[in-house]
């Protein structure tokens, strides 16, 4: 079985998912649902599914789904929570899959971890059926580059801004996932590309994008002096960008 960065981690990464605060619950859950629409009869694929959580979401209402990941330790977790969806321990961009037998492709959190997404573009085009559509969800690009970003404040202006100190470079950056302090550090790899990248692989692999959004935190400040300032910087800076593409 291939070992991967996310093994490590899939205990804490667990846990995290099953609190009711976080970002997945609150923020990108509904709104993914608002925009895949699952309908009675469609075959759904999860890429990069990981535990399994938006697998679960999706799932019922007579959708079919399919949840493939690379790690095997998530997969694992993703079986033990949901005997009704098929999961399949498979690379993204080569899952062995059926061609052209999806109605619908969503990948949430996963593009900035995969080096190879030129790849698994062309292996979503394969899976989909004429027409089909793809839904991909992401950390903005633009505002959230982990240690190339950052809030400031200014005083004088009692305003809260966001910092980007790179942005059209294509950047490898580990990132340190240990979960606890005193253990060993755990890391994993993320990758930041801007956007422009994203739309011309897309084009290569023959994508249009259809539909965009930028989603906001829904977390409020505590009272202080700040509040108002970091509560508005909230509203103006989207946490993440969702994409649904189109097959053509």
């Amino acid at each position: 079985m291939i070992k991967t960065d996310w093994d490590n981690v899939a205990p804490w990464y667990d846990e995290h998912l099953e609190g009711t605060d976080t970002y997945q619950a609150k923020v990108i859950a509904p709104n993914l649902l608002r925009m895949l629409t699952p309908k009675k009869g469609e075959i759904i694929l999860d890429l990069a599914c990981g535990q399994g959580y938006f697998s679960r979401l999706v799932s019922g209402a007579g959708v079919s789904v399919t949840g493939v990941d690379l790690s095997g330790v998530l997969i694992g977790k993703a079986k033990e929570k949901s005997s009704d969806i098929a999961y399949i321990i498979a690379p993204a961009n080569d899952t062995k899959l059926k061609k052209e037998s999806f109605d619908k492709v969503f990948t949430v959190l996963a593009f900035e971890n995969i080096k190879e997404v030129d790849e698994v573009m062309g292996e979503i085009k394969r899976v989909l059926k004429k027409e089909g559509k793809f839904f991909l969800v992401m950390l903005h690009p633009a505002f959230r580059i982990p240690q190339y970003s950052d809030w400031g404040f200014d005083d004088k202006k009692a305003l809260q801004y966001r910092r980007t100190d790179k942005y059209l470079s294509e950047i490898k950056i580990e990132i340190d996932q240990t979960p606890f302090k005193g253990k060993s550090k755990i890391k994993t790899v993320t990758f930041h590309r801007p956007l422009q990248w994203y739309a011309k692989v897309f084009k290569k692999n023959g994508f249009v994008i259809a539909g965009m959004e930028e989603w906001i935190s829904h977390k409020k400040s505590q009272a202080g002096p700040r509040q108002k300032a970091e509560d508005m910087a909230r509203k103006e800076f989207p946490m993440f960008l969702a994409l649904e593409l189109k097959k053509i």
